[in-house]
């Protein structure tokens, strides 16, 4: 039995990827590689579907089901914000544009597709799902579980390392920019020699500061693409720059001529 909750998981993992992917694609009228994974799993997706699959054990009416869809997947759904927001002080979804939401984190149009979604999962998928894997030997399952368990941890503590690498990174940037404009405060009232050092130095940090620029761009780029409604002060601050790989890489080659 448990290797199967494990299997679920792992299912209504991707399954929640192709949800988030296929709504989001239409949204934007474009492809987007949605999740907060690189590879195709929405973990939270998966949670959510064991919790409502246990308490779905617990009736078979249509609309007591379709309430304790509300009521979990909403409860969820805000949980997880929170701990997004407390491990990495980033908003990554925000529906305070929207009527009866609270704290931006979870709304009342949510959770009614919450509702709907769990009504659908405990008569129409669920039971699918329960009759393919029925056909799968244990030890499949098993391997398939241990494989794909792998994967995720490994894509999770990836994914951890990435977010943490991109903060660093902005904060490094910012504090760099602040450096830049002490030397420009500096350079007004200096001559001669430490003048000229200054200007080196100053022509240094903004190469230092760009060569950074470059290296996360690409993916707070991607993060914005995969969390539109993201908030968070040192990505604001970063996008509010309003640069390009290509401007970044014109002012670093401009900086080495310079030097020669």
């Amino acid at each position: 039995m448990q290797d199967k909750i494990i299997f679920y998981f792992i299912i209504y993992s991707f399954l929640g990827w192709c949800l988030e992917t296929i709504y989001k694609t239409i949204i934007f009228r474009k492809p987007t590689n949605s999740g907060f994974l690189y590879g195709p799993f929405c973990p939270m997706y998966g949670i959510g579907a064991i919790i409502m699959i246990m308490a779905g054990k617990l009736s078979s009416n249509i609309l007591i089901i379709f309430l304790m869809g509300i009521i979990i997947f909403t409860i969820w759904e805000y949980v997880v914000a929170v701990i997004l927001e407390k491990l990495f002080k980033t908003k990554y979804w925000d529906y305070s544009d929207l009527k009866f939401n609270f704290q931006g984190r979870v709304c009342l149009k949510n959770s009614i597709y919450w509702g709907i979604l769990a009504v659908l999962l405990i008569f129409v998928i669920q039971p699918v799902i329960e009759r393919l894997t029925e056909k799968i030997p244990s030890d499949i399952i098993l391997y398939l579980n241990i494989i794909f368990i792998l994967a995720i941890v490994v894509d999770i503590g990836f994914t951890l390392f990435r977010i943490m690498f991109i903060d660093k990174k902005i904060r490094q940037i910012f504090e760099i920019g602040d450096s830049i404009k002490e030397k420009l405060a500096e350079i007004k009232n200096t001559e001669g020699v430490y003048k000229e050092n200054l200007q080196k130095a100053i022509s240094d940090l903004k190469t230092r500061q760009d060569i950074l620029k470059i290296k996360i761009y690409k993916r707070v780029i991607r993060l914005k693409k995969t969390f539109p409604e993201m908030h968070s002060e040192n990505l604001t601050k970063f996008m509010k720059q309003k640069i390009t790989l290509e401007s970044i890489k014109e002012k670093i080659e401009k900086a080495k001529k310079h030097k020669k």
